[in-house]
């Protein structure tokens, strides 16, 4: 399947979990199944996408407004492609959406592409500006195990290439968030529960239109203290801040950092679209990635190592009936005679549509 919907996560964290408890209450619970319940209550956010809890044990929730009307699919503008897969940074998104989406140009054409939402009569670039996404802040606020507060941490995302907000992560006092282009570090320094400062952690990613979902996701803190996350095959472009280029123009990869910013270095490159990763007891990395909806190719469950290429390549995805070496040199598949050498190949194949993905270290559930 293309691209599983991030969100499907906290959805299930904090909605689907209630159906599941109801429907055992329905029957006797059988001690060797487990059981859910509705932590979130009857607080609500709206199209959830990513979830992480401080130390006092506040949930920290990304709600996504822009995902399609905003955030553009390709496929919902195919005359496009042969412009997007040629893009080179941010940069390049703008100016192309600037000119193809300027005030007044093609309106025939615009009003599929995006909604007259400022009402000034024009459907351009101006209405890709006009929704924010947001995070939310849930606790238990009297020790019930159910929330009971929730208000708006921060907001203001909102500029014509800003993707959704896909990742996000407490980190010592800190709500780390993957909003494309940008990665952001949130500080609420006078305990209101409302960010108060915010900092670019690094810029650069998502600049391809591409495929909705293919964001920037997967944050997670790494047994070295580093902020690794994930984009998917939208691209990277980044200028670290000791002035080193990073340039993976067609790709999606894993990057990591040290929590101010500096040291940035892309991890791992090639892959599609790893929407979470998780490193084992032993500090390894892995993660699942997509597939790309080619006939009898399958997702991969992949191992992430430092430097490695996976293989894949944005403009594959529009190969149609020509030469695709994504699916005539097999580099899905795990390691088998004939492999091209410059590829690591995934572990094994997985199933369909994977979004959430942790690690389980032996202790997180019982051995039934």
């Amino acid at each position: 399947m293309t691209t599983s919907i991030a969100c499907s996560f906290a959805a299930v964290l904090m909605f689907s979990c209630l159906l599941r408890a109801q429907d055992i209450e329905t029957r006797h619970p059988d001690p060797a199944q487990l059981e859910y319940s509705r932590w979130s209550g009857e607080i609500n956010v709206p199209d959830p996408v990513a979830i992480s809890f401080d130390n006092l044990g506040t949930a920290y929730i990304t709600q996504t407004q822009r995902r399609k009307s905003q955030d553009l699919d390709i496929r919902a503008n195919r005359d496009w492609i042969v412009n997007d897969v040629g893009f080179a940074s941010v940069d390049n998104k703008r100016e192309f959406y600037r000119t193809q989406l300027a005030p007044g140009f093609d309106q025939k054409r615009n009003r599929s592409r995006v909604e007259d939402l400022n009402k000034d009569g024009s459907h351009d670039w101006q209405d890709l500006t006009h929704i924010s996404e947001k995070i939310h802040w849930l606790r238990d606020s009297d020790g019930d195990g159910v929330a009971d507060k929730i208000g708006l941490y921060a907001e203001g995302f909102q500029t014509e290439v800003t993707g959704i907000a896909a990742g996000v992560l407490w980190h010592d006092g800190s709500v780390f968030a993957t909003i494309a282009p940008d990665v952001w570090r949130l500080r609420d320094n006078d305990g209101d529960f409302r960010a108060d400062s915010r900092d670019l952690v690094a810029t650069g990613f998502g600049f391809h239109i591409a495929y909705a979902g293919h964001d920037m996701h997967g944050l997670t803190i790494g047994p070295d203290g580093k902020i690794y996350w994930s984009v998917g095959d939208k691209g990277i472009s980044v200028m670290s801040p000791e002035g080193q280029r990073f340039h993976y123009p067609n790709q999606g990869g894993v990057m990591r950092c040290n929590p101010d910013g500096s040291n940035f270095e892309v991890f791992a490159h090639g892959l599609r679209n790893v929407q979470e990763l998780a490193f084992d007891a032993h500090g390894n990395l892995f993660g699942v990635d997509n597939d790309s909806d080619q006939p009898s190719e399958k997702e991969r469950f992949v191992y992430i190592v430092r430097d490695m290429d996976a293989g894949w390549r944005c403009n594959y995805q529009y190969r149609a009936d020509g030469y695709n070496p994504w699916t005539r040199e097999r580099l899905w598949l795990p390691h088998h005679d004939g492999q091209p050498a410059y590829i690591v190949p995934p572990i094994s194949n997985y199933i369909d549509g994977p979004a959430g993905f942790t690690f389980n270290p032996g202790t997180a559930l019982s051995s039934d």
